[in-house]
């Protein structure tokens, strides 16, 4: 019962954002992860979304909120906050962001850059994560490049590194991705779909992901990618052992 109030929870917060005058463009969705690993299968569900600010030009915001779960661990809610400067053909900037478990939580923060092309887009991020809790601390840097085969059909290429020292010994981990996202011409409906490699000191695992999602204040996801949404959900490359993060929503590959 207390999964499903937060979930609702989520969505209804993400709606009534959206519905004020400075909310410009944004998503809510919700999304199904199928996770390969060394030691088993298993599945994981969840909501997320995020609304833009005063991101047509100069600085702006966004504002990020997830809520995920599974049959075999605690269900986890995170939200991060980005700060953007929106130029013609560039954005940058940095965010800061909370993920909660179980009473433990971790907290990251980290710089970003989207370099815009005429028919593509060039975005990474580096990132710091502590949970001390764990006694985990993790550095990344992560990069996607998005492929726009028409404004509303985009072909994602993902990338990450990441080095974690977990109780005083390190772990290194990397991720290899691919993912495709599609609008429905004159709808706010996008589905998406993604395959991510992951592999770390001593496991690996394969994720399997698909999204349906309600996009509002745009007209493309080209559109929305320009105004800096292509910064949503690019995080630190999972290192099996340690709780920073989780499996990337399936339409950020």
């Amino acid at each position: 019962m207390k999964k499903h109030v937060v979930t609702v929870s989520v969505l209804a917060g993400l709606s009534m954002i959206s519905g004020q005058a400075f909310a410009q463009t944004g998503s809510a969705g919700a999304n199904f992860n199928k996770v390969d690993t060394d030691f088993g299968d298993g599945d994981a569900y969840g909501v997320d979304g995020e609304v833009l600010f005063g991101a047509d030009s100069g600085w702006g915001g966004m504002v990020e909120a997830t809520f995920s779960d599974s049959d075999d661990t605690d269900s986890t809610l995170g939200a991060k906050g980005h700060l953007i400067n929106r130029g013609s053909n560039n954005a940058w900037g940095g965010f800061v962001g909370l993920a909660t478990t179980d009473g433990d939580s971790a907290y990251v923060v980290g710089a970003e850059y989207a370099q815009f092309f005429n028919s593509t887009t060039l975005v990474f991020n580096g990132t710091y994560a502590t949970d001390d809790g764990g006694d985990v601390d993790t550095l990344g840097v992560n990069a996607a490049y998005r492929i726009f085969a028409s404004d509303n059909l985009r072909f994602d290429l993902i990338a990450g590194l990441a080095r974690a020292e977990v109780a005083g010994f390190d772990a290194d981990g990397n991720q290899l991705g691919v993912g495709v996202e599609y609008r429905f011409d004159y709808s706010p409906i996008s589905v998406g779909a993604a395959y991510s490699r992951l592999d770390g000191d001593g496991a690996e695992a394969d994720v399997f992901g698909v999204t349906l999602r309600w996009n509002f204040g745009d007209t493309t996801l080209k559109a929305a990618d320009r105004k800096g949404k292509t910064f949503r959900g690019l995080d630190t490359p999972v290192i099996f052992g340690t709780p920073v993060v989780t499996p990337p929503p399936a339409n950020v590959a």
